[in-house]
């Protein structure tokens, strides 16, 4: 279990906790002599293989190439060939496409967070991100929270993240559906960082909690999770195509200067992934979203 002695203070608004508290923010402590303090690091564009389920991992990356995303964010739950270190090492090769994250499993286990750090290793990635258990998954839960701390202690290079769950906060929720449920829980209880998936907080927290504090949670975002959200409430569809509001949201992590991993992850449906020129054109007009509200915004 979490050793109490490293719990951070008892305080549940995450502004009041010091910058760098319990994290090696190594992103965000760049020296003045060193070569990233004068060539600062950008934001890179990645996109999810889970978007492309049932997909062979060489037509994935294939796709994600044609579409000019900066590299991958691996799912190794999705397709077995993700968890075979020399094959997708020769992937990365051929497409010059590099591995940034791996992605876990809501089932999380100990063989399968032991093959992501081999693969963080052996793939150059810097980061692992946990997809949070379902309610009633307490033995993913037990294991997320017995055992994360100690991986991290160990692995000082990686970042690990949470990712927060289907209608999450930003803040405690009075019944919480998920016991991941909000993002302030899982940087200060369970001292991760988070994967930020936009597309699963609830729409209201979104604009009227998270993006008026943003600035101030930036420090502990691994990934970013990009996608759109309907108002009937379907999740990860593509960016423009729904009700938040992203362009506001991109302009400020500009802004504030935030300079990690942006990873696409949609729902494409069945239909669609039939046809793989469709989908072809669907990857490119979720990284053409991003070129053009990010990449080609002129700030004032």
């Amino acid at each position: 279990m979490i050793n109490k002695k490293e719990r951070p203070i008892d305080d549940w608004q995450l502004w009041s906790v010091k910058k760098d508290f319990f994290f090696e923010m190594e992103d965000w402590k760049q020296g003045t002599d060193s070569k990233e303090a004068k060539e600062p690091k950008k934001l890179e564009c990645l996109f999810s293989t889970d978007s492309l389920s049932g997909y062979g991992l060489d037509l994935v990356f294939e796709l994600v190439k044609e579409a000019w995303f900066d590299g991958i964010d691996l799912a190794i739950w999705k397709n077995f060939d993700s968890r075979k270190i020399d094959y997708v090492k020769k992937l990365s090769e051929k497409y010059e496409l590099p591995i940034k994250v791996i992605q876990t499993s809501d089932n999380l286990n100990d063989k399968e967070i032991n093959r992501a750090i081999d693969l963080c290793y052996e793939l150059g990635a810097d980061t692992i991100t946990i997809n949070a258990p379902k309610f009633f998954n307490f033995k993913a839960f037990s294991f997320i929270t017995d055992n994360v701390l100690r991986r991290r202690k160990e692995h000082k290079s990686i970042h690990f993240a949470i990712i927060n769950p289907e209608d999450s906060s930003v803040f405690a929720l009075p019944i919480p559906k998920f016991r991941f449920s909000n993002m302030v829980e899982i940087v200060k209880k369970y001292l991760c960082y988070i994967g930020l998936d936009i597309s699963n907080l609830d729409s209201d927290a979104f604009e009227s909690d998270f993006l008026r504090k943003m600035k101030d949670f930036l420090p502990y975002l691994a990934v970013i999770y990009f996608s759109d959200k309907s108002k009937v409430g379907e999740w990860h569809i593509l960016p423009g195509d729904g009700v938040l509001k992203l362009s506001s949201f991109l302009k400020k992590l500009k802004e504030y200067g935030y300079n990690r991993y942006i990873s696409t992850k949609i729902n494409i449906s069945k239909t669609d992934l039939s046809d793989s020129e469709k989908v072809k054109l669907i990857i490119k007009k979720s990284r053409k979203y991003l070129q053009e509200n990010y990449e080609e915004l002129e700030l004032d």
